[in-house]
């Protein structure tokens, strides 16, 4: 939807893998999809037209169950983050381990911040709002758009998504795009955008309560 990586796809169409390239490095989002077997055969032959390329792979993102075929290739296996996953089938914010996540949800109720979903056909309307939103983010990360790994503000595609929003005063000061795994098996946001000096809590308080709506 975003445009931002190249494709390479099994003879048979049953696996693909994704990549950007950044100077010398070509680099895949994730493993393989698809197809374990048919993704196996494209680990190689991907490394293979990097190789011709003159460049190196890099697999960004990837799951344990993979680490065995990139070790095949003689790649090596570096640890830089991790990803939180929440079993929303139990989540509470009674309870105590959740204890800092339920302080943050008070006060923001304090601090007038209201939650809501909005239906994906009603986005377009909002997005001069979440343009603006976006924009003051931007400024005070002195930044660019990061693409590739994450969503970046593009209309046509935050049009495709539920929006998880925060509302301050009836104006929107935060918001996330929602990914839906398929048959309500996952709820993850992508593209997460707020107005700077708003609340300190706001975030948090946007996690607790999307994971409450989960």
């Amino acid at each position: 939807l975003l445009g931002d990586k190249h494709f390479i796809q099994s003879d048979r169409g049953d696996a693909f893998i994704m990549y950007g390239v950044a100077g010398r490095s070509w680099i895949t989002m994730g493993d393989p999809v698809g197809d374990p077997d048919a993704g196996r055969e494209l680990l190689w032959r991907f490394v293979e037209r990097v190789d011709r390329a003159g460049a190196r792979p890099v697999f960004y993102a990837v799951e344990a169950a993979w680490l065995s075929s990139y070790l095949d290739l003689g790649l090596s296996i570096l640890k830089v983050g991790e990803v939180a996953r929440v079993d929303l089938t139990s989540f509470s914010l009674s309870e105590p381990h959740w204890a800092e996540l339920r302080r943050a949800d008070r006060r923001a109720s304090r601090e007038g911040l209201t939650f809501a979903v909005v239906d994906r056909s009603s986005v377009p309307d909002l997005l001069p709002e979440l343009s603006a939103v976006s924009d003051a983010w931007l400024a005070v990360k002195a930044g660019r758009e990061k693409q590739f790994s994450l969503g970046f503000f593009e209309a046509d595609y935050l049009s495709q998504f539920d929006l998880a929003v925060m509302r301050q005063h009836g104006s929107i000061v935060a918001f996330a795009n929602l990914w839906r795994g398929a048959g309500q098996h996952e709820l993850s946001p992508d593209l997460m955008r707020y107005r700077p000096n708003v609340s300190k809590v706001m975030m948090d308080a946007l996690f607790a309560r999307l994971m409450a709506y989960g």
